[in-house]
């Protein structure tokens, strides 16, 4: 069984590194971690969480994934947050995005949300996507 998991990871990786206008928002190269590294710099973001679901067509084995992205901001008021968000939409919603070792189908915006951390300092913006791939 191959779910391409790893390999849908590296495209929205590679997507969201190669964006001018995500790096004017958080850095040059962007700040987008799998692991955050000590002492990182706001704002970043952040690989969450992945959940698989298969599916089959008559002569393909299919996997949709809903990947979970992060975006951590310390700017006061949610602008900067807001501007990432919409960026990373941008740069991902209905992408053509080169999954390697499978048939790329669709990457689509599900849902978002912000909110702010218990510091009282951090804001954090959620997004979700639905990515589909076929072998």
């Amino acid at each position: 069984m191959t779910t391409s998991l790893f390999a849908v990871q590296e495209a929205v990786y590679g997507a969201l590194m190669s964006s001018a206008v995500l790096q004017a928002l958080i850095g040059s190269p962007a700040r987008v971690y799998d692991v955050v590294p000590p002492s990182s710099l706001f704002p970043y973001v952040t690989l969450g969480d992945v959940v698989i679901k298969q599916f089959d067509t008559k002569d393909q084995t299919g996997f949709e994934q809903m990947l979970t992205l992060h975006v951590w901001s310390r700017y006061r008021g949610r602008k900067e947050l807001k501007q990432i968000t919409q960026t990373i939409y941008d740069v991902l919603h209905h992408a053509a995005l080169t999954v390697t070792g499978a048939n790329y189908v669709s990457c689509q915006f599900l849902a978002a949300s912000t909110a702010q951390e218990n510091d009282g300092l951090t804001l954090h913006g959620i997004l979700r996507y639905r990515i589909v791939v076929q072998h």
